[in-house]
């Protein structure tokens, strides 16, 4: 009775075990997967497909091979803000820093085409979400 009762309580406890070491060791082969897997953009009327790290690699060609700190940390607070403000309009050294994020089509300004000097806030294009998706996944 005693040993029946103790082979319950073991297999109570064993299968959530295995499953976490399951995954614990798949966890990497799942997150590969997920990184490659297939975007369809579509530009101007023509469609390609890509995935998030391929993606990431465009973007920081297209950016002459890195973004500095500076840029990259205002990305960041874009992507986890969604909207920066400028009631009043930018300073100079805002635009310095936000000019070549959009000369790169990674930020656009609110209205849409002002200049940066008249723009009343700043947001992430469809190209910079994708671009700092595929830079947290590692890409």
């Amino acid at each position: 009775m005693v040993l029946n009762d103790f082979i319950k309580i073991l297999e109570i406890v064993i299968w959530p075990i295995v499953a976490l070491i399951g995954i614990a060791v798949l966890r990497p082969y799942i997150a590969s997967l997920l990184s490659g897997s297939k975007i369809k953009l579509s530009l101007f009327g023509q469609a390609i497909e890509t995935n998030l790290p391929e993606l990431g690699r465009i973007i920081e060609e297209q950016t002459g091979g890195s973004l500095t700190v500076e840029e990259t940390q205002y990305l960041d607070d874009l992507y986890e803000h969604g909207i920066e403000k400028y009631p009043s309009g930018m300073e100079s050294k805002e635009r310095k820093l936000v000019r070549p994020l959009r000369n790169y089509g990674l930020i656009m300004t609110i209205p849409r085409n002002a200049f940066l000097s008249k723009s009343k806030s700043i947001q992430l294009t469809s190209l910079g979400r994708l671009y700092m998706k595929a830079r947290r996944n590692g890409g």
